[in-house]
C-alpha cells in the first residue's frame, strides 16, 4: 500500500506520460488485462485511456483492473486512469517513491 504523499508523487509524474494503453467500447477481458499487467511491469506507473462510449464507467475499470492485477489506483482524471504497481524486474529502472 503507497501513501498518500507517494500517490501524490505518482500523479505529478503521469501528468508528463501519455496513454500506455486504451479500453474500447467493450468490457475489459483476459487480453486486456494481460496487456496491463505486461504494460506494469515494464513501466510501472502508467495511464490508461478509456473509450468516451465504454460499457462501463471509469472508477469501475479502475476497481477491476487493480483488483485483477494487483496494481494501485493512483488517479481518475474524465476517461482516463492511472495505476502503479512496482515490478518485479531487475532490467528495469525502477520509480522512486
Amino acid at each position: 500500500m503507497i501513501t498518500n504523499s507517494q500517490c501524490e508523487r505518482l500523479k505529478s509524474m503521469a501528468l508528463k506520460i501519455k496513454p500506455t494503453l486504451e479500453i474500447s467500447k467493450k468490457d475489459i477481458g483476459v487480453k486486456e488485462i494481460l496487456d496491463i499487467s505486461i504494460a506494469l511491469d515494464l513501466h510501472e506507473l502508467i495511464k490508461i485511456s478509456i473509450h468516451p462510449n465504454a460499457k462501463n464507467n471509469a472508477k469501475t475499470f479502475l476497481n477491476a483492473i487493480c483488483a485483477l492485477t494487483g496494481a494501485e489506483p493512483i488517479s481518475i482524471n474524465n476517461n482516463e486512469i492511472v495505476v502503479y504497481r512496482r515490478s518485479s524486474s531487475n532490467n528495469i529502472e525502477h520509480i522512486e517513491i
